[in-house]
């Protein structure tokens, strides 16, 4: 293979271009990328392809998702036969299309006639797998001069989050009876006659809270039934003419793809939006199809899931509102009431599909009730046992690093959504420099805990991570164990971003010291105020922000717990009003409630 002809090469893998320059490669040659670990090379032709994403034009583009969102909905509701879990599944497509609009916005006018070459990596990606390359093949596939090559990556160690390295014990001990007994109680149900029970509830996916609750249920004589769309092997789908559909939403469609790119990417970006949408109406129709199925099987009072938001989710809940059967779901996590930039998803908040929703506080059924895509009312149950336990499951000592830092340096890859407003390279630089200005010059040794993610964003090592060998008194954890089953492990607990990452160290009663990042997930105004008094909340848009938490965490440790005990009313009514409403008793509460609601 000889690649010295091109000069102008897109590429996201270290290894890729390594490979490429040992096959003729000019080493002058103008490498364009989004690829943290690239960009960390001493190489001046390496160019950030997203440098056009300043904050402000980020900002501009992420704030305005949602009410595309809404516009999309609204189209979609107007044409013919549409149903409102087609019109959210158009939706869900057109949010998501947002991070190949995204990358179209990269792109200039002479990427569109001259010379081009691609270097894209095949090798496991994870649980969706391989998602490393940037969609650049398609959006420029109207380029003849566009030449793709692939580099396969070698075998690696590319996991998924596990269990592994921790005992049955803990994991005995955190999960409780409710966990056991549902594992236990749905194994024995199948093989049950239904005319056993009071009545049957069929649980799709799991959370701990569904967990809880499926477990109160059987213990008031309801039946448990794991079911699948999966189990359902050949379906009939009935193709259908959505000219209509398409004709209702293109403008608003058009005006968004016209709004960032030039126009010479224009056609190509509606062409791969429209195929986005016919392959995932037609993946909508099949599973509307095998859920009818499933639940025509089952004769069940009611659904109890988790996360409904996506497209399984949405077929379900049309398949469900044919045989008039209500969907109940339970909140998975800590997010929507803390997060500032959340309006991009909220096509997908858990009463935008379900009739009831199971819910840990007031404060997220007031976000979500304002939600354009609301439906269902709330039931307040508080948080789960599981996270309840925390406490007492946190008490254990070690040797390890007294602080534990926990990363949620999740890049964004080709998978993610935004709710932010840094492209991965400012973030990676942002969290170079808490390590460098912060933990690096800190008197205890530091855990650097990081993100178990089950998606692979980039082919290569976050250079975050090689730069981590380099310090004195920073342990590097980097097994993908959920952090939950560590917290045991340390006395000082700091983490970043408004995500739901945070509700374990809140719920563990350990000093949590956060950071708010004002540009990626930040606190909502009034969940600042509320944890400023709670907890340790240090803003990273104040001048002297790496000097105030480097002399926090400089204190020694009984002073920081000293510290921590001062706030301990103010943390009692934050978490009654951001985290659990109540101490205990989620699945009992929600499966009274719930028989109440549905077998009378």
């Amino acid at each position: 293979m000889n690649l010295s002809e091109y000069n102008n090469v897109f590429c996201d893998s270290k290894e890729a271009l390594e490979w490429s320059y040992r096959n003729g490669l000019p080493k002058d040659a103008v490498i364009k990328t989004s690829s943290p670990a690239l960009l960390w090379l001493d190489n001046k032709n390496i160019k950030h392809v997203e440098a056009r994403w300043t904050v402000h034009e980020m900002k501009k583009f992420q704030t305005t998702i949602q009410k595309f969102s809404e516009d999309v909905y609204d189209a979609a509701m107007l044409a013919t036969n549409v149903s409102r879990e087609e019109a959210l599944c158009i939706v869900h497509t057109a949010v998501h299309f947002q991070k190949t609009l995204f990358k179209a916005a990269c792109l200039k006018d002479d990427d569109f006639i001259e010379p081009r070459l691609f270097l894209k990596v095949d090798g496991y990606g994870g649980t969706n797998g391989n998602n490393m390359n940037a969609p650049w093949d398609m959006l420029l596939s109207n380029n003849s001069l566009l030449s793709t090559r692939t580099y396969i990556l070698p075998d690696n160690q590319w996991t998924v989050l596990t269990t592994k390295g921790v005992s049955i014990w803990n994991r005995i001990k955190l999960g409780g009876v409710e966990t056991a007994s549902f594992r236990i109680i749905t194994k024995i149900m199948k093989h049950l006659p239904d005319w056993l029970f009071r009545c049957k509830v069929l649980i799709p996916n799991e959370n701990e809270l569904v967990i809880e609750v499926a477990a109160n249920l059987a213990l008031r004589g309801v039946k448990i039934s794991e079911i699948s769309p999966d189990t359902i092997k050949d379906t009939q789908v009935i193709g259908r003419d959505r000219s209509d559909l398409m004709q209702s939403i293109e403008k608003i469609i058009t005006n968004r793809i016209e709004q960032w790119v030039v126009p010479a990417c224009v056609p190509i970006c509606r062409a791969i939006f429209i195929d986005k949408v016919n392959k995932r109406l037609s993946m909508f129709d099949e599973l509307v199809v095998k859920w009818g199925s499933v639940i025509i099987n089952n004769s069940a009072r009611f659904v109890l899931t988790n996360a409904p938001g996506g497209l399984n989710g949405q077929a379900l809940s049309a398949a469900c509102k044919l045989s008039k059967m209500p969907i109940v779901s339970a909140q998975h996590g800590v997010t929507i009431e803390i997060s500032k930039l959340h309006g991009e998803v909220s096509f997908s908040f858990d009463n935008s599909l379900s009739d009831i929703v199971l819910v840990y506080n007031k404060k997220i059924s007031e976000v979500e009730n304002k939600s354009y895509f609301s439906k269902g009312k709330f039931l307040v149950v508080g948080m789960s046992l599981r996270h309840i336990r925390m406490k007492n499951y946190a008490s254990k000592l070690t040797k390890s690093p007294p602080i534990v830092y926990i990363s949620t340096n999740l890049y964004k890859g080709n998978l993610g959504l935004f709710v932010t407003w840094l492209t991965d390279y400012d973030r990676a630089k942002k969290e170079k420099k808490l390590i460098v200005e912060v933990l690096k010059k800190l008197p205890h040794r530091v855990r650097y805990k990081t993100y178990p993610d089950d998606n692979r964003r980039y082919a290569d090592i976050d250079p975050i991570l090689c730069d981590l060998k380099n310090t004195d008194n920073i342990e590097l954890f980097d097994k993908k164990i959920d952090m939950r089953y560590l917290i045991s492990e340390c006395r000082i607990i700091v983490t970043s971003s408004a995500t739901s990452t945070l509700s374990w160290p809140v719920m563990s009663g350990k000093p949590v010291v956060f950071i708010n990042r004002k540009e990626k997930n930040p606190l909502t105004d009034d969940a600042h105020v509320s944890l400023s008094k709670g907890i340790f909340v240090f803003d990273d848009d104040k001048e002297d922000f790496h000097i105030r938490l480097r002399e926090f965490l400089s204190k020694t440790i009984d002073e920081i717990e000293y510290l921590w005990q001062e706030k301990k009313i103010f943390r009692e009514e934050m978490i009654k009003n951001y985290f659990s409403e109540y101490n205990g008793g989620a699945g009992r509460r929600a499966a009274k409630t719930i028989l109440r609601e549905y077998l009378n």
